[in-house]
């Protein structure tokens, strides 16, 4: 099963938001690329983030999409001088900036902030890194199959079952693919009565077969 970055405690939540106003970006806004300068730590409080790479021909990976409660920028944490890649608000998005020198006084003022911060980077890295060995190693099928377990999860839990409606365009994105393949292959599923979809969900029919799937 697939590992999804958590939502803070409570506690260290509201320390690491207190006090500082949220910003606004519209969609298809870039928060930050390589070129930028690491400098900040961020935290998304509504809408939605992808964080991906480009290729000099234009394609596009998406490694993560960063949802309300989550943080990206992790790089800002650590010693990297530039950010590793773009973060793109694919929705109206509202977020705070946490400049990365002051985390050092609030951790050194909330440790439970520390400890979940540190988690949040290891299961970051732990994502980032299984998208890139499925592109590298899966099929079309099964990296798209276990995107949608992903989502679902991500929005409902080890048991959810749904998932909110994405275009082909994106979902190609997010497992490194045509949009043509992907749109091929979601045919494929509906056939086999894995999914249906409507106009606000794709639901998961057969998850033990998506599985099953997800790990050919």
């Amino acid at each position: 099963m697939s590992t999804t970055p958590h939502r803070y405690p409570d506690t260290a939540w509201s320390s690491l938001l207190a006090g500082r106003a949220g910003e606004r970006a519209e969609r298809g806004t870039l928060i930050y690329t390589p070129d930028h300068a690491a400098n900040d730590l961020f935290v998304v409080q509504s809408g939605m983030v992808s964080l991906h790479l480009r290729s000099g021909e234009g394609r596009v990976l998406t490694l993560r999409i960063i949802e309300a409660g989550q943080v990206f920028g992790h790089v800002g944490a650590g010693d990297d001088t530039h950010y590793d890649t773009f973060a793109e608000a694919i929705s109206p998005v509202q977020y705070v900036r946490i400049p990365c020198g002051e985390l050092v006084d609030l951790l050194e003022q909330t440790p439970e902030l520390g400890i979940a911060l540190v988690e949040d980077m290891a299961q970051h890295r732990a994502v980032v890194s299984r998208r890139l060995d499925e592109v590298a190693f899966k099929s079309v099928p099964a990296r798209l199959a276990s995107l949608l377990l992903d989502l679902a999860r991500r929005h409902g839990g080890p048991h959810a079952a749904s998932v909110p409606r994405h275009s082909h365009r994106q979902l190609a994105e997010m497992i490194n693919a045509y949009r043509e393949t992907v749109t091929k292959v979601i045919n494929q599923f509906r056939d086999a009565r894995l999914l249906e979809i409507d106009r606000s969900s794709i639901t998961l029919v057969n998850v033990r077969r998506l599985e099953e799937l997800a790990q050919s």
